[in-house]
C-alpha cells in the first residue's frame, strides 16, 4: 500500500519533472548555432539498435580545444533528462553549457565531453518526430527498458567510436534527474564496470509500472549493486531535497546502502522536486567527477 501511494505521488510529480520549452526538439543546425559558449556544440544523430527506430539524436558539448589538441582524450559525462524532457531539456531549463563554462573558468571543473541523449521510449520513426518530448504520464507508464537495453552500444559505444574518449570506467560518469535518475541508477548497476561516477538527482529507486517487468534492466537491483560495489565507483552521489516527495523513499534506500557498506554520499538540499535543486545538484556533481 505504501508503495502504491508513493507511485501515485510519482505520477503527479512527474508533471513538473522537465518543463522544456519545445514540444519537439529544435533542428540540429539551430542547436549547433546557439551563441555565447566556450565549447563546441554538436547535435549528433546515431543509429538505433531498437527495431522500431532507425536513429536517435544526442547533444554533445565538447571542450573548446577538442579539435585543436588532437592527441588528447577526454572523459565523458552522460546526463539524462526526466519525464516531459528530451535531449535539449538541460539546455532549456538549466543553461547547462554556461554553467559548465563558468565552473571551468573558475577552475572548479575539469574538461570532459558532455553527452545528453534522448531517453524516451518511442514506437516508430514517425512517432519519434525529431525527438519530441513526451507527456509526463506517457513517459512514465510506457518506460519498459527498451532504450536502456540498447544504451551501452547505441550511445556509449558510439560515443567512444566517434570521439576521443577515455573508454574505461574511470573515464565515464552517468547522472540524471527524476526519471533520468532512475535510469542512471539502474544502468550503472546493470553495467558495473562501465561508470566510475554516478549522480542520482531526486531519483526514485523502484522501477516504474512497465519497467518492472523487464528484469534484464529493471530487476535484481541489490544483486547488481553487490557486483557494482565489489569495485565501487569513485563517487556515488544521491541528491535529494528535504521536501521532495521522493525524500522518505530515498532515505530508506540510502540507509540500506549504508547497512551494506556501499560507499556513497547523501547530499540534502532545501526544497523539493524542482529545477533550482537539479541545477545545484548538477553544479556539485561536475565538480566531483574526473578529479
Amino acid at each position: 500500500m505504501r508503495r502504491f501511494l508513493v507511485l501515485l505521488l510519482l505520477a503527479g510529480g512527474l508533471c513538473s519533472c522537465a518543463t522544456g520549452r519545445y514540444g519537439r526538439g529544435a533542428e540540429s543546425r539551430d542547436i549547433e548555432a546557439l551563441p555565447g559558449f566556450e565549447g563546441i556544440i554538436e547535435a549528433v544523430e546515431y543509429p538505433s539498435g531498437e527495431k522500431q527506430l532507425s536513429e536517435r539524436r544526442m547533444i554533445v558539448y565538447l571542450p573548446k580545444d577538442y579539435y585543436r589538441d588532437t592527441l588528447r582524450r577526454y572523459p565523458v559525462l552522460y546526463l539524462f533528462h526526466g519525464a516531459r524532457g528530451n535531449e535539449k531539456t538541460w539546455i532549456d531549463s538549466a543553461n547547462v553549457f554556461h554553467r559548465l563554462d563558468s565552473l571551468r573558468a573558475d577552475g572548479k571543473a575539469n574538461d570532459f565531453i558532455l553527452v545528453m541523449p534522448n531517453m524516451n521510449r518511442y514506437f516508430s520513426d514517425k512517432e519519434y518526430n525529431n525527438g519530441h518530448a513526451l507527456r509526463a504520464m506517457r513517459s512514465f507508464w510506457l518506460q519498459n527498458g527498451e532504450m536502456e537495453r540498447h544504451f551501452a552500444q547505441d550511445v556509449v559505444r558510439f560515443t567512444d567510436q566517434r570521439y576521443r574518449t577515455v573508454a574505461e570506467k574511470s573515464g565515464r560518469a552517468i547522472a540524471g534527474m527524476s526519471n533520468g535518475g532512475l535510469q542512471a541508477l539502474y544502468l550503472s548497476a546493470t553495467y558495473p564496470q562501465a561508470f566510475g561516477y554516478v549522480g542520482l538527482f531526486s531519483p526514485y529507486a523502484e522501477p516504474t509500472f512497465a519497467a518492472q517487468y523487464h528484469r534484464d534492466i529493471y530487476g535484481s537491483l541489490w544483486g547488481k549493486m553487490e557486483d557494482q560495489f565489489a569495485d565501487p565507483p569513485a563517487f556515488y552521489g544521491i541528491y535529494i531535497g528535504k521536501t521532495d516527495f521522493f525524500h522518505p523513499h530515498i532515505r530508506l534506500f540510502e540507509r540500506k546502502m549504508t547497512r551494506k557498506g556501499y560507499p556513497h554520499e547523501l547530499i540534502l538540499a532545501e526544497g523539493g522536486h524542482e529545477w533550482y535543486n537539479w541545477i545545484d545538484f548538477y553544479d556539485d556533481f561536475v565538480q566531483r567527477v574526473f578529479q
